[in-house]
């Protein structure tokens, strides 16, 4: 047997420290037979010969033939290449297990060649992740050559977990940690270090304990942390290097050493550097006047509050000190009168008045030439002090909003197709309005010339028993080609694979699977609590059904007797309510066709835009399939109800009177007593202990995950299919469920918060479920019925969007219709806006611009509402946002003439000097005002 056949036996089946260990003693010509075969196996291996038929279980022979070739190849480079090969990738959730090997191998190699490999392994290093580091290390440790410097292999070493007695022997320690000043990358890959509570097993904690008993150099962690400081960077990539300076706590003398450098950062460095740089500075008692002046000028102009504050207050103490240098700390103060903050230019306002008497005119001209970026108030105090006069305020431009652009009026819905060309042509498109028009089309041909619609239809049903392999129809164009399909072949569907009746001796079919007459028997035995239940449920779906068709009987309630059995359609808890409806829908013009009942027309066909009925169209309808002694299909009968107005004519009522059929008296009935009264409303919960909880009824713990709950209450009408609609929204959902998002409308027009509600549970949790979309609630806006906190919170959350735009457009169209519901938008703003993702100073931002494109008086309502939810307690911080919007409504009050006192608003309350109080003042004292 030849060193080859040895070594290949070993890589296919042996152990790697086995291999290792005869690689590692082969003398140079074992080494060079084989490095001329070892290529060659792996083209096999990758091929898939040699028993090696799946690639994916790679990992054991992956890293026996690396350590075969760092122990063959002759040259370091060859080496290097070997290892890094693409064919030996690892996945980023790898690790190599073959580091030991590799080192027994590579060193039975020269001192030399091994300084050669490990500098090469070191630069193809490309992340602190790169499977090459665990090798790289060990060689450089083992070798002692110095790495080179390379940015990845620090950030590599880094990627170790610490401990202080692993880096005290560590023979690397010394070189690469000043590295960690230096290299790229250093401070993003340690920026989740935290100081409080400090680790041992962390690098804050390791380094602090190594520079406390002088394993570390004090001086070169203290010079390493001002030196990348003074490198620049954002907060994120200095925050370690941050909290490291503040453990080293620097003592005076080291403070004073490094003053020039600390005065060098605070103009233009992060926040976290400028402001522990500002309080080290202010330790030094002896810091040179000129010094103080340079420091105070690179910090007062700085946009961050507490920055500049904490100068106000240095300067403060100097001038008290020193009250012959206010001329020189003059145009350092000057330069705080134009920050954004009021408190800021307050403050600042009022240490210049104050020191105003050590001024001379040139250091009062200082502060005179800078009193325009003062606001009024604050110029007029000043100005008294410094001398001149502020230019006069300028009478504020009188605002005319524009008035509200009332929306279009809603179109006429299109006619159904009159020709079957027509029909074709709207069968390809997903619009709702064009599947209404296919479904009445169908319906209106059919009656006409069936023979034709036949002919056309033939060449759209090619693909048809793919349809009918499937359990559940889960789209209404899936039943318009099984509609299209049982005209052209009549019978051909084999059914769905549940029997209709679940009572026959012989058994029932659900899926494969064929329960026998007796009890389960075999491995049906371990499905058959599934299969029960799945027979419940498809049961309950079928609930209803009659003997061939879907008559009512006499004296019975039209539509909550017989129904047509809805093969196919999904379960009650698989998709949404109005979803299933439509789909029903469907399912009974399939039926009818089948069983030869199909009406002359459709009923529920609508005539506007928007999904609503003409009451006397709907009659006219009613009349023609009384006409013909066919009964009208229950689901498109209850449809046609629901899209009827709230507001119909006395003539529609007394017309109405006049049918004869059950239906007729039905849809009589429905006409006079007017659409059903549904109540709506919003609440808040949250999981705890896995109950859910209502959060007007137990307080939620701190990061607690809150959900809007949509409530539904509506009066029994007795028409099932109405009743499941107006009915309450479940709380579990199955994955279909918010499918045909954009018919929902329309089959609800009359009652658009019913819709809003079923909108809610896709609205925050659109990663797994349809999302709601602006066109969708768009729809809602054009409808008719009360519009409560469901449409309110829909309104709340396009509103608060980081483009607004979308949530604008409907206020605005709400508002010109008079219909929106401003105190529920502003409470359910501030919830939404509390509990969830959502953002306050995005919404803020919509209601701006809706009141400036008219909406100002709404607009002041939504605030008003909101206000008391926004407002902080006894001891909280306002949240972000709280002050724009506070903001906001002293100006739209003003436009709209508001008036009325506020909780929480009042002075005694808000005597902060913040903004926030500031604007709260302002808006109490404008709306108590006479």
């Amino acid at each position: 047997m030849t060193v080859w056949d040895e070594v290949r036996d070993l890589i296919d089946n042996g152990g790697l420290d086995e291999l290792a260990a005869r690689m590692a003693g082969l003398d140079a010509a074992g080494r060079k037979e084989v490095a001329k075969e070892l290529p060659g196996h792996l083209r096999s291996v990758r091929l898939g010969t040699d028993d090696f038929e799946r690639w994916e279980s790679r990992g054991a022979r992956r890293e026996r033939l690396r350590v075969a070739g760092a122990g063959s190849l002759g040259g370091a480079a060859a080496v290097a290449t070997w290892l890094n090969r693409r064919e030996f990738a690892f996945f980023s959730w790898e690790r190599p297990g073959d580091t030991d090997a590799l080192m027994t191998v590579i060193s039975a190699r020269e001192p030399e060649w091994q300084a050669d490999l490990v500098t090469r392994l070191t630069l193809r290093i490309r992340d602190r992740t790169s499977p090459g580091v665990p090798l790289a290390l060990n060689l450089l440790r083992r070798t002692g050559v110095t790495p080179p410097e390379h940015d990845p292999l620090v950030l590599g070493w880094l990627a170790t977990p610490p401990s202080a007695s692993r880096l005290r022997r560590d023979p690397l320690f010394d070189t690469l940690l000043p590295r960690i000043f230096e290299a790229q990358g250093v401070g993003r890959a340690l920026r989740e270090e935290r100081s409080t509570p400090l680790r041992s097993d962390s690098w804050l904690g390791a380094l602090a304990m190594l520079g406390g008993e002088g394993r570390a150099s004090r001086e070169m962690l203290v010079n390493g942390c001002v030196s990348r400081f003074l490198r620049g960077g954002d907060a994120v990539d200095l925050r370690f290097f941050v909290r490291l300076h503040e453990l080293l706590d620097p003592t005076y003398a080291e403070v004073e050493a490094r003053a020039r450098d600390y005065l060098r950062l605070l103009p233009a460095a992060p926040g976290p550097v400028a402001e522990l740089a500002l309080r080290h500075l202010r330790r030094l008692d002896h810091l040179d006047p000129a010094d103080v002046t340079e420091a105070l000028e690179g910090v007062l102009f700085r946009a961050e509050s507490g920055l500049v504050r904490t100068g106000l207050t240095w300067l403060d103490q100097t001038l008290r000190r020193s009250p012959e240098r206010a001329d020189e700390l003059a145009p350092a103060l000057a330069s705080a009168f134009g920050h954004e903050a009021y408190a800021v230019q307050e403050r600042a306002t009022r240490l210049a008045a104050k020191h105003a008497a050590h001024l001379t005119p040139l250091g009062a001209e200082t502060l005179r030439s800078a009193l325009d970026a003062l606001p009024p108030d604050l110029r007029r105090l000043l100005a008294e002090r410094v001398g001149g006069e502020p230019e006069p305020e300028a009478e504020p431009e009188v605002l005319v909003p524009p008035p509200l652009i009332p929306p279009d009026p809603v179109g006429a819905f299109p006619d159904p197709p009159g020709t079957v060309a027509e029909l074709v042509r709207a069968g390809s498109s997903r619009d709702w309005q064009e599947a209404e028009r296919w479904l009445a089309g169908f319906v209106l041909l059919a009656a006409e010339d069936r023979e034709a619609l036949r002919a056309a239809l033939s060449g759209s049903v090619d693909r048809i028993h793919e349809l009918y392999r499937r359990q559940d129809w889960y789209a209404p164009h899936d039943w318009f080609t099984a509609i299209a399909a049982e005209l052209v072949t009549p019978g051909a569907d084999p059914g769905p694979a549940v029997r209709e009746d679940p009572e026959v001796s012989e058994g029932w079919t659900f899926g494969n699977v064929t329960t026998g007459s007796g009890s389960l028997g075999g491995w049906e035995m371990f499905l058959g609590d599934f299969l029960a239940g799945a027979r419940d449920q498809i049961m309950r779906v079928l609930a209803g059904v009659g003997e061939g068709g879907g008559a009512a009987g006499p004296g019975e309630a039209y539509g909550a007797a017989r129904v047509l059995r809805p093969d196919r359609l999904p379960g009650e808890y698989d998709v949404s309510a109005p979803h299933r409806f439509v789909l029903r829908r469907c399912a009974e013009v399939l039926a009818a066709l089948r069983a030869g009942t199909l009406p002359p027309v459709l009923l529920a066909t609508p005539t506007a835009a928007t999904g609503h009925l003409d009451p006397a169209v709907f009659l006219t309808r009613l009349e023609a399939v009384e006409a013909t002694g066919a009964e009208p299909l229950p689901a498109d009968f209850q449809q046609a109800l629901l899209r009827l107005p709230a507001t119909v004519e006395p003539e529609a009522v007394v017309r109405a009177g006049g049918l004869t059929s059950e239906a007729g008296r039905r849809a009589a009935r429905w006409l006079a007593e007017g659409p059903v009264e549904v109540e709506t409303r919003v609440r808040w919960t949250f999981s705890e202990n896995g109950d859910l909880r209502y959060t007007d009824e137990h307080e939620p713990p701190p990061g607690a995950r809150l959900n809007p709950v949509p409530r539904v209450r509506a009066e029994t009408t007795g028409l099932p299919f109405v009743d499941e609609l107006l009915g309450e929204v479940p709380s579990s959902y199955g994955e279909m469920h918010g499918q045909c998002l954009g018919w929902w409308p329309a089959v609800l027009p009359s009652h658009r918060d019913v819709v809003a509600a079923g909108y809610l549970p896709h609205l925050l949790h659109s990663w797994y479920r349809p999302g709601i979309q602006s066109e969708d609630v768009e729809a809602l806006t054009a409808g008719e019925g009360p519009a409560g906190e469901p449409i309110a919170l829909l309104l709340a959350f396009f509103l608060a969007q980081r483009d607004p735009d979308r949530g604008v457009r409907l206020v605005l169209r709400m508002a010109a219709r008079g219909d929106l519901p401003a105190d529920a938008l502003g409470r359910q703003l501030a919830l939404l806006t509390e509990r969830t993702w959502v953002k306050l100073p995005h919404a803020v931002a919509g209601l701006e611009r809706a009141a400036g494109q008219g909406a100002h008086r709404e607009v002041w309502q939504v605030i008003r509402a909101a206000l008391p939810h926004v407002l902080p307690g006894e001891g909280e911080r306002p949240r972000s946002g709280a002050t724009e919007l506070v903001a906001l409504g002293v100006e739209v009050a003003g436009r709209a003439g508001a008036r009325g006192e506020i909780t929480g608003l009042a002075p005694s309350s808000r005597r902060s000097s913040s903004g926030f109080g500031r604007q709260c003042r302002r808006l109490h004292d404008y709306l108590v005002r006479s």
